[in-house]
């Protein structure tokens, strides 16, 4: 079953110009299927070839940037039932038309609303999980919805690259259709350094929250770590300190507004959990 959450990208981010920290740019052709079309994209994979990602470093994916095509982006888009998954591969292009399988889950909610925005411009999709990625092989991102508001919506594209696209009408589909249009594609890395002491079986719940949430991990700490919220701006607005022992912990976000945050977890030996939280 799918979270219940909603991601709602505001007016005022959704017409920012951003400096992701990685990027595949810049195409000039529009095209309407990847973030609208009922018709034949509610499935889709792109293919990104490790030599087309600019400033690409090993790092966690925690946030998607796509860029406004030139039809249907002064409505802006809703889509339904969203999930998105990222995945690495060595080759450089699919080998036929067969979805890849064996993914991560990055985000599952009940809806992503894209405002409305001006032709090249960026918006972005924060992710709920971050995804560990490796600058010397392909990512594969693999985006599935169920409705779309705005069937016309537009992103900006660059055609010529045959075998890099896969796209069906349905979502449980195992095979679509090839694409030479590959989606203009951002991201922000974050979160490197995790430790070999990373938390094991850790559970953030309930997520999303309206106040409270728990931090519960199988392993007691073996020495004081930190605890840190920061929102989607990267401000610290959460920070707490846990001894050696520790299984578990409490925050209470009753003072937050609500949007994306960010919950890490570090001892001196590094990085030990980090996760996205949705606060309603």
């Amino acid at each position: 079953m799918k979270r219940r959450t909603t991601l709602l990208l505001s007016a005022g981010l959704a017409l920012t110009t951003f400096a992701q920290d990685v990027q595949k740019c810049c195409g000039t052709t529009s095209s309407t299927f990847l973030l609208g079309s009922t018709s034949y994209a509610r499935h889709t994979q792109c293919l990104y070839a490790p030599d087309e990602l600019e400033g690409a470093v090993e790092g966690y994916i925690v946030r998607l940037y796509y860029r406004y095509g030139n039809s249907g982006i002064t409505l802006g888009n809703t889509l339904g039932d969203v999930t998105i998954k990222l995945g690495q591969t060595t080759a450089t292009a699919f080998s036929g038309v067969e979805f890849l399988t064996g993914l991560e889950t990055v985000l599952e909610t009940a809806s992503v609303s894209i405002a409305p925005g001006a032709s090249g411009d960026w918006f972005s999709i924060d992710l709920t999980t971050p995804f560990e990625f490796d600058p010397t092989r392909s990512l594969v991102v693999d985006i599935s919805f169920e409705t779309s508001e705005n069937t016309t919506f537009g992103t900006m594209s660059t055609s010529g690259n045959t075998g890099r696209k896969i796209m069906s009408e349905f979502t449980g589909t195992t095979s679509g259709e090839s694409w030479d249009t590959l989606q203009d594609l951002g991201f922000d890395l974050s979160l490197t350094g995790m430790s070999e002491r990373a938390l094991i079986d850790a559970v953030l719940y309930p997520n999303p929250t309206s106040a409270r949430v728990d931090l519960v991990w199988s392993e007691p700490l073996v020495t004081n770590a930190t605890l840190t919220i920061h929102d989607a701006s990267g401000r610290l607005v959460h920070t707490a300190q846990l001894g050696a022992g520790n299984i578990r912990t409490a925050m209470d976000l009753a003072d937050l507004s609500s949007g994306m945050y960010c919950v890490q977890l570090r001892d001196g030996s590094g990085l030990l959990f980090a996760q996205r939280l949705a606060r309603e």
